[in-house]
Parts: C-alpha cells; sequence; structure tokens
C-alpha cells in the first residue's frame, strides 16, 4: 500500500525535527567555506517572517524546509 507524505506547518521542537536540523547545520560547517554557510538555526526559524515547513511520512520525518518572506 502506497505511503502518504503529509506535509505541516511549524514543528520546530518535534525531537525528529530538531536532530535533523542539528546534523544538517553541522553538516553545512564542515563541508561548506568559512563565511559560505547560509543555512538558519532552530531560533531563526522561528521568526515571523519565515514559513518552516516539514513533511511527514506517517511517524517518519522526510524533510523540512523553510521561507523568508522579503
Amino acid at each position: 500500500m502506497p505511503t502518504r507524505t503529509v506535509l505541516s506547518e511549524g514543528n520546530l521542537a518535534h525531537p525528529q525535527v530538531r536532530a535533523l536540523l542539528q546534523l544538517h547545520l553541522e553538516a553545512m560547517h564542515e563541508n561548506s567555506p568559512p563565511g559560505s554557510v547560509h543555512a538558519l538555526d532552530t531560533a531563526a526559524l522561528e521568526a515571523t517572517d519565515i514559513t518552516f515547513v516539514t513533511a511527514w511520512d506517517g511517524e517518519a520525518l522526510m524533510g523540512c524546509g523553510a521561507l523568508k518572506e522579503v
């Protein structure tokens, strides 16, 4: 049976989301030239001009993304 991916706004406090964001930031700092990391940390993602979404397949986090209003 095919699974269903659901997009959800928010969820920054969810342990899976926090772990994915931490892994992403660590990898960006490890693999990018100094001054070239443009990923936002959790505090920055909570800003009112940021829309943060997560994609879930049941209980499994599939990914996340953010859009900044300019």
